[in-house]
């Protein structure tokens, strides 16, 4: 007895079922994370054998995944060469930035308008824990500017953004005074967010195209962007069986349901 036959439902259900998530979309938000968190560095070649090998799979969902990063700004793959994580030049920090201060000036007066009252306090909340000295304080104002685009209700303008706040966030990785800035930070999103509250537009667009200006100040004026990763040309930056020359993991030690 083979059991019972299969309605038609049954039958239409049973192949070409995609997944939940893709294993070319798992790849992708484990480099994007080891990228963000600066564990892998501007620079370092991505060698598509050892990440397939990492992740048990063909060489197809890891070329999948390091072009949809490309698409997003950090990777980057040339022909001969392969992939490797982006290292930010000077003129990207600055464009980057110009587009920053555009569409965060935009933003910050489409949530003076649009903002509900979980907004505000998603807003308030991620500056209030920078000052009590809770987590990261970086990851935390980095995450207040992606729920004041989330509040700004703009589908289109929060995918324009996210490429520079990826950039944004590989630069303050591997920033080393990046923390010296946090408390001025701190201080110019509590005048954004004051504009907010007190529902002025003007105001808000206003105080974050300002934030944006200091912050190119801090990175570009003050000579603090970082230098590209010594080892990533030739070899020696590359990964070879999931470590790197110099001995250090290259974080790829994760299954690909992480």
């Amino acid at each position: 007895m083979l059991g019972r036959p299969m309605n038609d439902t049954e039958s239409e259900l049973s192949f070409d079922v995609p997944p939940l998530v893709s294993l070319s979309r798992q790849i992708e938000v484990h480099l994007e994370r080891l990228i963000l968190q600066g564990t892998l560095k501007s620079g370092q070649r991505l060698s598509e054998p050892d990440i397939a090998k990492r992740f048990r799979t063909s060489r197809s969902p890891v070329r999948e995944a390091l072009r949809r990063l490309e698409q997003v700004g950090l990777v980057v793959i040339e022909p001969r060469r392969g992939a490797s994580v982006k290292a930010p030049s000077e003129r990207d920090i600055a464009d980057m930035l110009a587009i920053r201060e555009a569409l965060e000036g935009m933003a910050a007066r489409l949530a003076a308008e649009r903002a509900d009252a979980a907004d505000i306090a998603r807003l308030q909340a991620c500056v209030e824990e920078v000052v009590a000295d809770g987590e990261d304080p970086g990851d935390l104002l980095v995450r207040f500017h992606e729920v004041l685009v989330d509040a700004a209700c703009n589908a289109p303008l929060r995918t324009m953004l996210r490429g520079s706040l990826n950039l944004f966030r590989m630069v303050r990785a591997t920033s080393a005074d990046h923390r010296a800035r946090l408390a001025l930070a701190a201080n110019e999103h509590f005048t954004i967010l004051d504009a907010i509250v007190a529902r002025d537009p003007d105001a808000a667009e206003k105080a974050a195209r300002q934030h944006i200006r200091t912050l190119r100040q801090h990175i570009l004026g003050a000579g603090t962007m970082p230098p590209a990763d010594d080892g990533a040309e030739g070899t020696g930056g590359a990964w070879s069986n999931g470590e790197r020359r110099t001995g250090r993991s290259s974080g790829i030690e994760a299954s690909p349901s992480e």
